[in-house]
C-alpha cells in the first residue's frame, strides 16, 4: 500500500476537515442571525455579534448556551 494508501487517507482527512469547516460556518451564520433577531438592546447585539465574529465556533456555542437563554428569561418576565 504505497503512496495510494496515503492519498486515500489524506483525501478522507481533507473531506472531514472541509465538512467540519462548513459546519462551523453554518453554526456561525445561524448564531449571527439569532443574535440579530433577538430582543436584546442594540449594544448587546453588537457585543454578541463581535464575539461570534471574533471566535466563530466558540462564540457561536457561547451564544447558544448562554446568550439565547438570557433572552428567553427576559421575554418571559415581561
Amino acid at each position: 500500500m504505497g503512496d495510494t494508501g496515503r492519498l486515500v487517507v489524506a483525501g478522507g482527512a481533507m473531506t472531514i476537515a472541509l465538512a467540519a469547516a462548513l459546519a462551523a460556518l453554518i453554526l456561525a451564520i445561524a448564531a449571527l442571525l439569532s443574535v440579530l433577531r433577538s430582543r436584546l438592546c442594540t449594544a448587546t447585539k453588537i457585543a454578541w455579534a463581535a464575539v461570534v465574529l471574533a471566535a466563530p465556533f466558540l462564540g457561536s456555542l457561547a451564544w447558544f448556551a448562554l446568550g439565547r437563554r438570557g433572552t428567553a428569561r427576559r421575554t418571559a418576565s415581561h
